[in-house]
């Protein structure tokens, strides 16, 4: 049905998606193409969709499809494109008429500029975001019949903008929309049978293959999965269970044709096999090869080093540097946190550096923050792996004959395929991580591997070194990883944990409904978060402090606020708002996206791989134009720039040393607020101070692994605040998950061969 009515209010928007009050006080929600939901305000709109209940909010309108009553050219131009200005619009429209103006739009844009007002850069702004519009649009009416949500229009758009045809596209190979974040394969197979196509179609069997492995592989790690496991998985996507005779000819097929491989019992997406098998032969090409001894005397080098460095090292560090010596092209330091990793690296680079020279040298990490402390630990050239492929694109191999990765736990299959495979065929590689993280986001798990197969030769560091007996980050992260108790009641230089517990909890629980434990948890929250609060204001002053003199590095790792879980009380996304009050409080500009406000000196996170408009420091000094760069998911930065009549903000990222410009529009889509993060999005991050809230809200999510990792991004100062018992249930339980890949079949495959010639 319709619902036709003027916009009033907007309540709540995030990604596309609103809840809004019309005039007369309905209440309606639903998705808009409009990215700038804001700008619906007081408009008459028309609206198609169904009347629902909600059980707290009573009645609402929830929309398929909202569209702009009256002139929507005009609102448009005076809405979605910043700065044209309804003066201009409406001399435009009285002067061309709408569809001389459409036509002018589409046909003759360079006529517009016979008018004041409009020049190069604000023509090409024009036009550019009128044709994605219209773009838009004619998608969003292909899938209307098949309720495809005008917010994941935006995203197959986004994701296929470079593609000529797409409507085209579409039609032929309905499933090609599982490659959009959001769109799983039942939506799009929705879509697919509606337009016809055979429930048993072979086509549909090998596209439902095709995004399950990649779902388990990005989701879960798996870069292999068990066959007979996956057979049933497959199934009950497809509702097809008793139809494995098809299924497994299907799946032959794509065997047959390259697209899958078969290792023994277990099945791989050629995609993930080939970079998996990459790696495993690398491994085996490097272990194999022997170069020359570095120096003749290794004791003495040793000593000579560790005069010049300051540090005596370890015996288990000592076997790193000699191992080192004795000519292998490939090695792993492992070690947990506080032993020495840093310093170990740092000495091997010194005997690396006597023959291959300081300028031949590199080290590497995922991250910005991970990237820019392997360099100041070591003192050698550092860059993102993804900086390092993108600046060498163009060439073979990289100019390095000695290459350092750092936090390799973090580093997924297919991009550490991508960085061995540009590495000179004779370079040495350093592989330095420690295997107690969490695993990496996406396929494979090559640290983990590496150690557990021994694919390389594995120094293992386990010595845990403290300046003295008051600091505990260490230790207590390790009692952690190891499952065992820490002394967490003791006072310490580094470490503190506040008991906010629930009194008598366990002996309450009993007398309560499920309703009211729920409000007593959310009660008890409310206080976690007060406490929290608390503990964070000290350090909040001295971060502020940082900023005032400009030491932007130092003050977005100054403090960090880490939790488990996006929602409720203690999550991401509510933390962020009460933090961002106690950081920038009375920002001199800011304006509203979605969930946030976004103010000027905000510390801001990028949340999609992107390329975007960006700029070198001193280019954006000197007043140079944007260039496009590659910009990554979890880069942490500052906004220090917003300019409200082109609706535009620029955020500095100090870890990697760019500019970026950001629409408002994207705010919230590209950009969120970066003063709470999840444990996983801080992996191989450090901060100088951490502070961890604990809950049972959040017990699902608590496990040595997540809790490990959250402490061990504490530099200086680790402070707990929660219930005692949710954290001692998180010192206990181990996590149990065990990720399956090509590298763990390749290994155990050719130990059986050996075994059993």
């Amino acid at each position: 049905m319709k619902l036709t009515g003027t916009i009033k209010r907007i309540l709540f928007s995030k990604d596309g998606f609103l809840i809004a009050l019309l005039e007369g006080g309905t209440k309606i929600s639903g998705n808009s193409l409009i990215t700038d939901l804001e700008a619906l305000e007081n408009q008459e709109v028309v609206l198609e969709g169904e009347w629902t209940e909600h059980p707290k909010f009573g009645p609402q309108f929830n929309f398929e499809r909202l569209d702009i009553r009256g002139s929507e050219l005009y609102f448009y131009l005076t809405k979605v494109v910043k700065g044209v200005g309804q003066k201009l619009v409406k001399r435009l429209i009285g002067h061309y008429g709408e569809e001389e103006l459409l036509r002018i739009l589409d046909e003759e844009p360079q006529r517009l500029l016979e008018f004041k007002g409009i020049k190069e850069k604000k023509l090409a702004q024009i036009t550019e975001s009128w044709q994605r519009y219209k773009e838009i649009r004619e998608l969003a009416m292909f899938l209307a019949p098949y309720r495809i949500g005008q917010s994941i229009v935006r995203e197959i758009y986004q994701t296929f903008i470079d593609k000529e045809n797409l409507l085209d596209m579409i039609r032929q190979n309905p499933y090609i929309i599982t490659q959009v974040r959001g769109v799983g394969f039942k939506r799009a197979d929705d879509m697919a049978l509606s337009m016809g196509i055979d429930p048993v179609s072979p086509f549909r069997i090998e596209a439902a293959v095709n995004y399950l492995l990649r779902e388990i592989g990005e989701q879960q790690g798996n870069s292999a999965v068990r066959y007979e496991d996956f057979i049933e998985k497959l199934g009950k996507e497809l509702s097809m269970e008793g139809e494995e005779k098809l299924m497994n000819r299907v799946i032959g097929s794509m065997i047959e044709k390259g697209i899958l491989v078969e290792l023994g019992d277990f099945l791989a997406h050629t995609f993930y096999y080939t970079a998996e098998k990459g790696i495993y032969d690398f491994f085996r090409q490097s272990t194999n090869e022997r170069h020359d001894p570095i120096v003749d005397d290794i004791g003495a080098f040793i000593t000579e080093t560790e005069k010049e460095i300051g540090f005596r090292l370890g015996e288990e560090q000592k076997k790193a540097v000699e191992l080192l010596n004795e000519g292998r092209g490939i090695l792993a330091l492992v070690g947990y946190a506080g032993t020495g990793k840093s310093t170990s690296a740092r000495m091997m680079l010194k005997l690396l550096e006597r023959r291959y020279g300081y300028d031949a040298i590199v080290t590497t990490a995922l991250s910005g923050i991970a990237s820019q402390r392997i360099h100041d630990t070591t003192g050698y050239r550092s860059a993102t792996i993804q900086s390092l492929l993108v600046s060498h694109k163009e060439k073979d191999e990289l100019p390095y004959d000695v290459l350092l990765l750092d936090e390799a736990s973090m580093v997924n299959s297919q991009i550490f395929f991508q960085l061995i495979s540009k590495l000179k065929s004779d370079a040495r590689l350093l592989i330095v991580g420690d295997d107690g993280q969490l695993p990496p986001i996406g396929a494979g798990n090559v640290l983990f591997d590496i150690v557990k197969y021994e694919l390389v030769p594995v120094v293992k560091l386990t010595k845990i070194y403290r300046q003295n007996e008051d600091q505990a980050i260490a230790l207590i992260a390790d009692a952690i990883r190891k499952a065992e108790m820490p002394d967490y009641e003791r006072e310490y230089l580094d470490f503190k944990f506040v008991d906010v517990s629930i009194p008598r909890y366990h002996a309450m629980k009993n007398e309560l409904n499920e309703s009211e434990k729920r409000e007593l948890r959310e009660s008890h929250n409310g206080e976690i978060l007060h406490v929290l609060k608390s503990e964070a204001i000290p350090y909040i002053v001295e971060a502020r402090k940082r900023l005032e003199k400009k030491e932007i590095r130092e003050y977005l790792a100054h403090l960090q606020i880490i939790t488990p879980m996006r929602s409720g009380i203690l999550g991401v996304e509510n933390l962020n708002f009460h933090f961002q009050k106690l950081f920038n409080p009375n920002a001199r500009h800011s304006v509203r996206k979605g969930t946030f406000e976004y103010g000027l000196y905000d510390k801001v996170v990028h949340i999609r791989n992107e390329n975007m408009p960006a700029y070198s420091t001193e280019g954006f000094k000197g007043g140079e134009e944007a260039a496009e760069q590659r910009i990554f998911n979890g880069m942490i930065g500052i906004i220090f720039k917003m300019d409200s009549d082109e609706e535009e903000c620029f955020v500095y990222y100090p870890n990697e040393k760019v500019i970026v410009r950001y629409g408002y529009e994207m705010l919230g889509e590209y950009l969120t607020l970066a003063y709470a993060l999840t444990i996983h999005k801080t992996q191989g991050m450090e901060y100088d101070s951490v502070i961890i809230p604990m809950t049972y809200s959040h017990y699902i999510m608590h496990n040595t692994k997540l809790l490990y990792t959250a402490v061990t991004r504490a530099k200086k100062m680790c402070i707990i605040v929660g219930e005692e018992a949710a954290f001692r249930g998180a010192c206990r339980r181990i996590d149990t998950t065990r990720r399956t890949t090509v590298l763990q079949w390749l290994a155990a495959e050719e130990k059986h061969i050996m075994e059993h010639p």
